[in-house]
């Protein structure tokens, strides 16, 4: 039973990922690295390289974890411990199960399931949980952050350019959405506002203005029920902020995700121009 957590459904999309993280990782570096050595300051700090990386990984690594076909040990585990105490369950099953990280990796799954949890354990998670919930949302940009990144963007050499060419690019994403008719009508997608460029330093407030919120007032919902414009500027911001303002890495980076095509080399027309 617990060899059967081992197929994930997501294997290949998993390695793809994997490779992706690391292939933005690596161009990430070296240019970071390129950057450094031009300075000519060999006293100067080296930079910090892709901090990002190992939680991108983590991440990645739980969608994985997502995969594996659980419900059948689950449900093998539960009946065989259905007459001891709660807190004897995990320990019996670990006697079961094969010694290794085969047997670690099921018992992994089984740790938090309703039959297996500890009530106390999972109220003091809870309440972990739900502080940590908000100090992430207290560390979300607000608009006046938002606007203090978008000055510092426009500060740097390429930086509107970038930002506008990955709106526009990114501005048809939701037209391929479609819904059944019979959907509910907030699971539908919803009109696309129109795009919109940054103008300059003049247009920084006008320009988050015109970034509306959803029906209910936030910027996030369902999924095809988004805003593309307010996703797309965070992303970009969040990359820009996690790149320390370096408009080439902060390209690199989202060529790599496919979030942002390529630039045609010096003295080639993109095509369909």
């Amino acid at each position: 039973m617990a060899r059967s957590l081992l197929p994930s459904k997501n294997r290949e999309a998993a390695r793809s990922a994997r490779a992706r993280l690391h292939r933005a990782a690596r161009r990430e570096i070296h240019q970071e690295l390129a950057e450094w050595s031009k300075s000519g300051d060999l006293e100067a700090d080296p930079p910090a390289f892709a901090p990002w990386e190992a939680r991108e990984i983590r991440d990645a690594v739980n969608w994985r974890r997502g995969g594996d076909k659980v419900n059948p040990f689950i449900r093998w585990a539960t009946v065989r411990t259905r007459g001891l105490r709660r807190e004897d369950r995990l320990s019996h099953v670990r006697s079961l199960v094969s010694k290794g990280v085969i047997g670690e990796h099921a018992l992994g799954h089984l740790e938090d399931t309703a039959a297996f949890r500890d009530p106390v354990e999972a109220a003091w998670r809870n309440r972990s949980w739900l502080r940590h919930g908000r100090r992430r949302r207290a560390g979300l940009m607000d608009r006046g952050e938002q606007a203090q990144l978008l000055r510092a963007l426009l500060e740097e050499a390429d930086g509107q350019r970038t930002l506008n060419r990955f709106l526009r690019e990114r501005h048809p994403w939701p037209r391929t959405l479609t819904a059944p008719a019979a959907a509910p009508c907030h699971h539908r997608p919803r009109a696309m506002p129109p795009y919109r460029p940054l103008l300059g330093a003049h247009d920084v407030l006008p320009f988050l203005d015109s970034l509306e919120p959803n029906a209910h007032g936030r910027y996030s919902s369902a999924w095809g029920t988004l805003t593309p414009p307010v996703h797309w500027m965070r992303l970009f911001l969040q990359r820009f902020k996690e790149h320390r303002g370096h408009i080439p890495s902060v390209r690199a980076a989202l060529e790599a995700e496919g979030l942002l095509k390529p630039l045609p080399p010096e003295g080639v027309r993109a095509p369909g121009r």
